[in-house]
């Protein structure tokens, strides 16, 4: 039995795929520490591990607070545990991870919780996505702290390039992982199955006509402004809507017509076994949900790798762009409509629903991760270009 240490950011996007390899490991027998912040005790400890608070973090953090002290706290609470580890669990957007691994003496283990980046992918990266980038060394991280963690490439697009670790578990479908032949075999492919969360809400699936067309924004983006938007161009129509509202209450949009059901709250996995059509803002979680469930997408993408997620939608077939936030809703239900009727993206669909039995397991991934266990840690890292 091994000592893992993970570590982490307290980001949804980040943190929740990353929870199915901490149940694994635990399953396996190891004794998992994952670090992250207060918000995420009670998911990582459903797993088993043992949660481990970030040091000299406040448990109610501030959005600012969030912004500007996370990477510190983290990397201050990863350095400074007396406890002997065997082996580091980090995620990419957590890069100064490798550097806390190497002062520890032990070996390391990179995730992404989106598609992997290589050299040969920077001619196709969006210019949004590199300035999104430089956005996050510079305000995020900053060069104080780059300098005060000693980080060898201290900006997060160097980090990803030439930090290598031996393992980088992608939780990403192979066939949606752009310049897929360019990645070695230190690079392992998996989509773990999320779980849907229990509710005391009922969905009434039943009752409603088909199609069903889910809109969702994601866990930590709302717009009164679109859903109400939504609600104007789909009410009435020959559809059923799940409205994902997010922190805008229904009832803050009016009222709302008897074809749309528009919760706060949904349990997405169960909502997506019964849509046929999903509206996304095209996160990573998500279009990993829509496409095991076969279910063709809309995409809506907003910022950061939402736009290459969004790109790849449309050239794997499995769905069509829409402009983000229009102005006149009925392009969405156009879209959507569209969307629905073409039974070449269904067809699609199906075939890349049936290829997620082909992708490495997460037992897989754990056999591989052991084998990393007592390996030295100097001939584990490429740190240069």
């Amino acid at each position: 039995m091994a000592d893992i240490l993970m570590i982490n950011l307290p980001l949804a996007g980040h943190t929740n795929p990353t929870l199915p390899l901490t149940e694994a490991l635990v399953r396996r027998g190891h004794k998992v520490s994952y670090i992250n912040a207060e918000e995420y005790r009670s998911k990582i400890e459903s797993t088993g591990a043992e949660f481990i608070p970030y040091e000299n973090f406040p448990a109610a953090p501030t959005e600012r607070q969030k912004r500007t002290g996370i990477f510190r706290a983290a990397f201050d609470t990863g350095v400074n545990l007396e406890r002997k580890y065997d082996l580091l669990i980090y995620e990419m957007f957590f890069y100064p991870g490798i550097r806390i691994a190497e002062k520890r003496g032990i070996p390391c283990v990179r995730q992404f919780s989106q598609q992997a980046l290589n050299v040969k992918m920077l001619p196709h990266t969006t210019l949004r996505r590199k300035l999104a980038s430089v956005l996050i060394d510079f305000s995020v991280m900053g060069t104080k702290n780059a300098k005060y963690m000693g980080l060898k490439n201290g900006s997060l697009g160097a980090a990803i390039l030439y930090d290598k670790p031996p393992l980088n578990v992608v939780y990403v479908p192979q066939i949606f992982q752009s310049e897929r032949d360019t990645f070695g075999e230190e690079y392992m492919f998996t989509v773990p199955m999320s779980e849907s969360v229990s509710v005391t809400r009922e969905i009434p699936y039943e009752a409603m006509k088909p199609p069903i067309v889910y809109i969702s924004l994601g866990s930590l983006l709302s717009n009164k402004r679109f859903y109400a938007e939504c609600v104007r161009a789909f009410g009435g129509k020959d559809v059923s809507v799940i409205l994902n509202t997010g922190k805008v209450c229904p009832e803050e949009l009016g009222k709302i017509p008897g074809n749309i059901y528009a919760y706060s709250y949904v349990p997405q996995v169960e909502v997506l076994r019964h849509a046929d059509v999903f509206l996304t803002h095209c996160g990573m979680n998500s279009v990993n949900e829509a496409m095991r469930f076969g279910v063709p997408m809309v995409a809506m993408p907003l910022m950061n790798d939402q736009i290459s997620n969004a790109e790849r939608i449309v050239s794997l077939g499995i769905g069509k762009r829409a402009r983000s936030f229009p102005r006149n809703g009925r392009q969405l239900y156009e879209t959507v409509k569209e969307v629905y009727e073409d039974e070449q993206i269904r067809r699609r669909c199906a075939a890349i629903q049936g290829l997620f039995e082909k992708e490495s397991s997460l037992d897989d991934v754990v056999d591989r991760i052991e084998k990393l266990l007592g390996q030295p840690c100097e001939k584990q890292f490429v740190n240069a270009p």
